[in-house]
């Protein structure tokens, strides 16, 4: 997903693939990779192993990057966290006291993060890249990358595609015709999840929602994939004993192909239940992913059951002897209602019956859970309720603000979010942040902020990030270091023309020597937006030490 905007996407795709349906472009991958001009680059594809390697990730004081994707608590104790990030896979097992990132090592070099999954010593990575094609970026999926040893040694899988030959699936009593996914365009795993083969075995079933590439599973712990036959549009049920069916499977756009195919996200209740999200709709199996039950906005109560069909997340909530399952909602193909709505649905009865609450409006990314706490990322906040059908009780934090760094999260983006005991941590678009919250007191704890940054080795260095910045989407952060335990600081910025435009701090008190730094939105004193342009800011330490930069402001 672009990092601070939501657009649209018409794209014409090979092999009538057409996915001129309207969904984000470049779900969940972060900007950083279109900042960065990268052609098409020549690499192996197919099934094969493309190689096992040993990781050796870098430590680090702070994490590697300030998009935050994917949050993950594992570990016997929930001492472990895992992140998806716009550089790369991160872990702390300390609390975040430090990080260790995997960016720039083997096998994941600078590919991004589209989908991560965590099972014990097990770890599942999908990674992706944007290609220039054209005149236009698209995001492709660079592989999948399988650890069976908390991430100390990795196999590197190509991204699961077809042949050309692969026009032929049996399922059950049917022979099925189907249009092969050959190229990686748009073929990208946004989602992962593992399960078991039985309940004896440790035998393990790996599952990808891949968008262009469909769902798919792996039985041999990624070295070969299987395409997962979901319902077509036009029906909500199918097992291997019914029909004879004659559908098409084909994740091209209606009338030629069917949305139920274009896999976004996936959840195990446990082993045997299974549910996916695609675009149009939320799949449940209960027999490990052989037979398949549809719920959609139409057969759910159009408005009152599920709320959209293009389901990006689904979550499983579990307290006492509850379990509710949840999915990220959100407008799809209007073919299947005209009034779908962005949402959190849920079932507490195994899909018996939907409902939906909450509505931010704006576009819904995930769930976590704590207890019998529901937290919700969206584009409009982290949004906090005791599950307490029908009347939820919704809040936000007011602000996210880290009083001890004098940091603040500058965004209303938020992609993911889990607990570790007390404990919540929340993902966005402008970082990472972790605050305290029980059952009888939501929203009230500290917050700390981790925020990504590059070393300063002196007092006579500087740099702002992002740079070049969109001030409608995001902030430019002036990170500087002052060697002192103590100094008065003055920021101020100038135009092209050297005419002052704003004074971002003026004589502040900063008790640390180590990096810090501070905010501009791009605007004026007066409150009004600066124009395109380059643009200087002027650090004054003490008034006896001056450092310049220069900032680019691309709107």
């Amino acid at each position: 997903m672009k990092k601070f905007l939501l657009i649209t996407l018409l794209a014409a795709f090979n092999l009538s693939l057409s996915y001129a349906q309207m969904l984000p472009e470049n779900f969940k991958i972060s900007n950083d990779i279109y900042k960065t001009f990268k052609p098409n680059e020549n690499y192996k594809k197919g099934n094969s192993l493309i190689g096992r390697f040993s990781s050796s990730p870098v430590s680090s004081q702070t994490i590697i990057s300030n998009f935050i994707s994917d949050i993950i608590v594992v570990g016997s104790g929930n001492d472990t966290i895992w992140f998806g990030t716009g550089k790369g896979i991160s872990r702390t097992t300390n609390y975040g006291i430090s990080f260790q990132n995997f960016y720039g090592t083997e096998p994941f070099g600078e590919d991004d993060v589209s989908g991560l999954a965590v099972y014990k010593n097990w770890l599942v990575v999908g990674t992706a890249k944007s290609v220039l094609v054209g005149e236009e970026y698209r995001p492709i999926g660079t592989g999948i990358k399988v650890s069976s040893d908390y991430g100390i040694t990795w196999n590197s899988y190509p991204q699961p595609m077809d042949n050309v030959t692969d026009t032929v699936i049996q399922y059950g009593i049917s022979t099925l015709r189907a249009n092969p996914t050959t190229i990686d365009d748009f073929n990208l795993s946004y989602d992962i999840e593992i399960t078991k083969k039985n309940n004896s075995s440790d035998s393990l079933i790996f599952w990808i929602t891949s968008w262009a590439g469909s769902v798919r599973k792996s039985t041999d712990f990624g070295a070969s994939w299987q395409r997962v036959i979901l319902p077509p549009d036009d029906l909500d049920s199918i097992s291997p004993s019914g029909g004879p069916y004659n559908f098409y499977v084909n994740p091209a756009d209606p009338p030629s192909g069917n949305d139920n195919y274009k896999g976004f996200s996936v959840v195990a209740e446990n082993d045997s239940i299974i549910y996916i999200g695609t675009a149009q709709g939320i799949n449940k199996s209960t027999d490990r992913g052989i037979s398949w039950r549809k719920f959609m906005f139409s057969n759910t109560g159009s408005g009152t059951g599920i709320s959209g069909n293009f389901v990006v997340g689904l979550g499983v909530q579990k307290y006492g002897s509850n379990t509710i399952i949840w999915g990220a909602t959100n407008p799809a193909n209007p073919l299947y209602g005209d009034n779908q709505f962005s949402s959190a649905s849920y079932t507490s009865n195994g899909g018996l019956s939907w409902s939906n609450t909450l509505e931010p409006n704006a576009f819904i990314h995930n769930m976590g859970f704590k207890d019998s706490i529901v937290y919700v990322a969206t584009d409009n906040g982290i949004w906090r309720s005791y599950f307490t059908p029908p009347g939820f009780s919704w809040s936000r934090p007011s602000i996210i603000y880290d009083e001890l760094i004098r940091d603040q999260i500058r965004t209303d983006l938020f992609y993911a979010v889990d607990s570790q005991g007390d404990s919540v941590w929340v993902g966005s678009g402008d970082g990472l942040a972790r605050t305290t919250d029980t059952l009888t007191s939501p929203w009230v704890g500290k917050w700390k902020i981790f925020r990504a940054y590059q070393n300063i080795a002196a007092t006579n260095e500087a740099y702002a990030a992002p740079n070049p910045f969109s001030p409608d989407d995001e902030v430019c952060r002036i990170y500087y270091k002052t060697g002192k335990t103590s100094a008065d600081i003055t920021i101020k910025i100038f135009d092209f023309a050297m005419f002052p435009v704003r004074t971002v701090i003026q004589n502040a008190q900063r008790t640390s020597p180590d990096v810090i730094w501070a905010t501009w939105d791009g605007k004026r004193d007066d409150g009004t937006q600066v124009s395109n342009g380059v643009y200087f800011y002027r650090i004054q330490i003490d008034k006896d030490e001056t450092v310049w930069g220069k900032i680019i402001v691309m709107q």
